[in-house]
């Protein structure tokens, strides 16, 4: 194996390098000549690819997250119909009705995020090996992805909120 040193593009001197080592032995075999950058792609390349596919499921995960909060808040807000006609016929206004969804949602999502946490330290050792420049118990990370799922929360919740607010109490009531 040789190494060479370039100022410009390395595999524009690879000829030269060629001719130099045949007239030193003619017998010897050139098999294969690369660029240090296309060495360390190829060395590093699989990795690369695991972590992008990595991210893209943790984008899906995301995108999966709130569709599924979503729904679990569209339901419990179908579900509550009846309650939330009975809460607006006593006299609750639509910003009671949004603080309650919104309470239940941050409750829930606070749940989600410990659990989450806890099992990210449980399976960080793991992860270790596939991490370049950041603890594997990165607080900075676990911060930021727990506020990241506080706001994917509100705003998963944002259209079953205001929906459970506009409830006329005589529809609620009348209807099973």
């Amino acid at each position: 194996m040789l190494a060479v040193r370039t100022d410009g593009s390395p595999l524009s001197f690879a000829n030269a390098v060629r001719a130099q080592i045949l007239a030193i032995d003619r017998d010897q075999p050139i098999s294969r000549v690369a660029s240090m950058d296309e060495l360390v792609e190829a060395s590093e390349g699989q990795l690369r690819l695991m972590m992008t596919l990595l991210g893209t499921f943790a984008g899906a995960a995301v995108l999966l997250a709130v569709v599924g909060l979503y729904g679990l808040i569209s339901y419990s807000v179908l579900q509550r119909r009846k309650e939330i006609g009975i809460r607006r016929a006593l006299g609750a206004q639509g910003s009671d009705i949004l603080s309650l969804i919104a309470g239940q949602v941050v409750r829930l999502t606070l749940t989600g995020i410990l659990l989450g946490i806890g099992g990210a330290f449980a399976l960080t050792r793991l992860l270790k090996d596939l991490l370049f420049q950041v603890r594997a118990t990165d607080p900075a990370t676990f911060i930021g992805i727990s506020i990241l799922f506080v706001v994917v929360g509100m705003f998963a919740s944002y259209i079953p909120a205001h929906r459970a607010a506009k409830v006329d109490p005589m529809v609620a009531l009348r209807y099973e």
